[in-house]
């Protein structure tokens, strides 16, 4: 725990400070890259999140508004190492819906992850339709070729050749309705969601969580499990 805060030091006189100041103007005064480096005023406090981001520990920092508490939390991102994130991918769970299968990969792969099972997924769809065409094509050509009396001297249509050929067709509509519109939903659901992506040289998030309830810091629940038919929202 670091208090921020402090007591007040007693500064020099403004003129007295800028008299030994070597520079004629701001362009000339060099600002740190790092933003723990360009944090003033609170050595102790930079010596505490030096040391805890070297051992990978928590710090709770405390202080009045405007004291630096955020500027020296954001620049902890700067110094841990980045080799250590990882990507979070959800999986569905077909025996509980509500508690989904989480995977922890390195950083990079779980997008990597799932564009491959994005690509697979749509390859299996589209083979999934040319077989349905297939099979529909195949249904109104033997409606139609059932359609005729082959023994007759001259193949002609049979009186009940409407009749065929629209059951056919509508055999036909039914299978291509109920294998185009059914199986997407569960296609769509064996595709992982990535909850949390970095890329390999990205730096550490930070996320400045301020918020005087649960769900400012949370954010709102949108999984609905208690729909039926359908249209409950997966749980990943």
């Amino acid at each position: 725990m670091v208090d921020t805060a402090g007591e007040p030091e007693e500064l020099p006189p403004v003129d007295s400070w800028i008299s030994k100041v070597d520079f004629r103007s701001t362009a000339e005064v060099k600002i740190p890259e790092r933003l723990v480096d360009q944090v003033i005023g609170q050595e102790h406090a930079v010596e505490v999140i030096r040391k805890a981001s070297e051992q990978k520990r928590h710090v709770m920092l405390i202080g009045d508004p405007g004291t630096g508490k955020s500027m020296l939390a954001r620049s902890m991102t700067e110094m841990l190492p980045r080799e250590d994130l990882q990507d979070i991918i959800v999986y569905h769970n077909p025996e509980d819906p509500n508690e989904p299968k989480i995977r922890v990969v390195p950083a990079g792969k779980g997008r990597e992850i799932v564009n491959a099972q994005k690509a697979e997924a749509m390859q299996r769809r589209e083979q999934k339709a040319s077989m349905v065409m297939t099979i529909v094509f195949f249904i109104i050509g033997l409606s139609v070729i059932l359609s005729y009396n082959w023994g007759a001297p001259t193949p002609e249509f049979r009186t009940d050749a409407p009749n065929i050929i629209l059951f056919g067709i509508l055999v036909a509509a039914i299978i291509y309705i109920a294998t185009r519109y059914t199986g997407h939903r569960q296609e769509n659901l064996m595709v992982p969601k990535l909850l949390v992506s970095h890329t390999p040289d990205e730096m550490p998030p930070f996320v400045d969580a301020t918020g005087s309830h649960a769900g400012a810091l949370l954010g709102d629940v949108k999984h609905d499990p208690f729909q039926s038919g359908g249209l409950e929202t997966p749980a990943h």
